[in-house]
């Protein structure tokens, strides 16, 4: 199968949970035998190393900065359609896939089938009052939503509820949740390397992750344990500048603030910490809970939007309302205070991983989908159901 994906933020390039998505299920399925293509607008060529995988940065498309962004973005989306037109009259295209946010999708080619993955449009944020509308960019986006008759969702949870916001009606519609790296991010085997004390959190720090209540939540929980440290990794430090004044002067030097690290040196922080904490106001699938749970350590997650899908509460970690940091703190308090429960949680999180986030259930489903769309036939009845289920 020729399958190409459509991504502008292929890592290293800046990158929300997109771009790593893209790049694990890439190298799956390019294992499996496929020709495997990544077409997506770029400042710069990152010389990218995924084996199996072409990647075409269109950096040319860039020339166009000083014109009005409008402007300039449907340039961009007209120079990605132009670049699958010449591969599809070279080495030719079964599947584009492409995303939902920035409505990249220009129109259809011949011959070609698109597939959409609903991994979360920018409305979603202004919808849940977390950013300014863009009414060209909504426009675009609410357009791919409509038009592509093919939907993979990353949760359950919000792909009904962009079926409900858009109306749209798709002829397939599956779910895949977002795979991860099961051999990157694994349990520790020397428990002597763990720290039962650290609690982390890794995400783009914005009000969305939910990271200004956790600092709050820190203040409450790391005076009840006073051998407790937070350790905070993530990007865009400035977009929150109040960050460390959040923190009482008290419990300030028991936080850490870093700045992104690479996925590998992540995985062994994550699973040499005692839990994760990322209490989000908005997730479309969550990539780091999953990520934290395939390493073995337990969860206090959301209960908004896809939280308890995602991390089974009282299974995998525990849930909270990240507009209530003292309920936060609760959680972190209680898992930090009883050993065997973090043990049994990161187990059961750990299994979960390999049910339902494994990158073999991501290329396997995400192989039948595509075929039953090539074929044009209806999904079979196990595509209808979650990962994982009976």
């Amino acid at each position: 199968m020729r399958i190409v994906f459509v991504c502008n933020e292929l890592p290293p390039a800046s990158a929300g949970g997109i771009g790593p998505a893209v790049a694990t299920l890439a190298r799956g399925l390019a294992r499996e035998g496929h020709s495997v293509t990544v077409v997506g607008v770029y400042e710069e060529d990152h010389h990218w190393n995924l084996p199996g995988v072409e990647v075409r940065p269109l950096t040319r498309a860039y020339s166009t900065w000083y014109r009005p962004f409008f402007r300039r973005h449907d340039l961009r989306r007209l120079a990605i359609h132009r670049e699958l037109c010449r591969l599809k009259a070279g080495p030719g295209v079964d599947i584009v896939e492409w995303p939902d946010y920035e409505g990249l999708f220009w129109k259809a080619i011949p011959g070609v089938v698109d597939v959409l993955r609903n991994h979360g449009p920018r409305i979603s944020h202004r919808l849940h009052g977390l950013a300014k509308r863009y009414p060209h960019w909504e426009k675009l986006e609410f357009r791919i939503l409509r038009t592509i008759p093919n939907w993979i969702g990353v949760s359950r949870w919000f792909m009904d509820e962009w079926l409900r916001i858009t109306g749209a009606r798709p002829e397939r519609a599956t779910v895949v949740y977002n795979p991860v790296d099961l051999s990157l991010f694994h349990p520790e085997t020397d428990p002597e390397q763990v720290d039962p004390y650290r609690v982390l959190y890794a995400g783009t720090l914005m009000q969305r992750k939910g990271v200004l209540s956790l600092l709050r939540a820190a203040n409450l929980f790391l005076r009840e344990c006073p051998e407790a440290r937070l350790h905070v990794t993530g990007r865009e430090f400035e977009k929150i500048p109040d960050l460390e004044a959040t923190l009482d002067d008290a419990v300030r030097d028991r936080v850490v603030l870093s700045y992104p690290m690479p996925q590998a040196r992540l995985a062994r922080l994550m699973r040499r910490s005692a839990l994760f904490a990322m209490p989000s106001v908005l997730e479309s699938f969550g990539n780091v809970w999953a990520e934290a749970m395939a390493s073995g350590i337990p969860v206090v997650g959301s209960r908004l939007t896809c939280g308890p899908e995602i991390v089974p509460s009282e299974v995998a970690g525990l849930l909270a309302d990240p507009a209530h940091p003292e309920e936060i703190a609760r959680q972190v308090v209680r898992l930090l205070r009883d050993p065997q429960l973090r043990g049994r949680m990161g187990r059961s999180g750990r299994q979960i991983a390999e049910t339902r986030f494994s990158l073999e259930v991501g290329v396997a489903r995400t192989l039948e989908f595509y075929r039953c769309c090539l074929e044009g036939r209806p999904l079979p009845r196990h595509l209808t159901q979650l990962p994982g289920e009976a």
